[in-house]
């Protein structure tokens, strides 16, 4: 299956349907037994009995806040938004394995969330 280019956005066009991935910071801290978490640039915050289990609750609360987003159909605004920003900050790329900072990456096509991922 051919490849398709990226524009500068990271979106992928193929006649109408678009895909676009975004990534987005999210930090961890263990405090008074639990651990808690925030994703930067988006109001979501968790917690969690477990570092596994924050991250999960964290992916399930990205997920919602992007979907209430596209319902109210603002969208486009919150990507481009959440893309400059992962420029400003730690390459995520660079985060290390076992890191209490994890990239989600929230991978959309047609206006529609299909996985975030850690």
């Amino acid at each position: 299956m051919p490849t398709r280019k990226k524009n500068k956005r990271g979106e992928t066009a193929a006649g109408s349907a678009t895909s676009v991935s975004v990534p987005i910071l999210c930090k961890f801290w263990h405090e008074d037994g639990v651990w808690n978490g925030v994703a930067e640039d988006l109001p979501v915050a968790v917690f969690g009995a477990t570092f596994e289990e924050a991250k999960e609750n964290m992916r399930s609360a990205i997920e919602s806040h992007i979907e209430s987003v596209l319902e109210a159909g603002d969208v486009t605004s919150l990507i481009r938004h959440l893309q400059e920003r992962s420029r400003e900050y730690l390459p995520v790329d660079e985060i290390s394995p076992g890191s209490s900072i994890v990239k989600m990456l929230v991978a959309m096509k047609n206006q529609e969330v299909v996985a975030v991922t850690a």
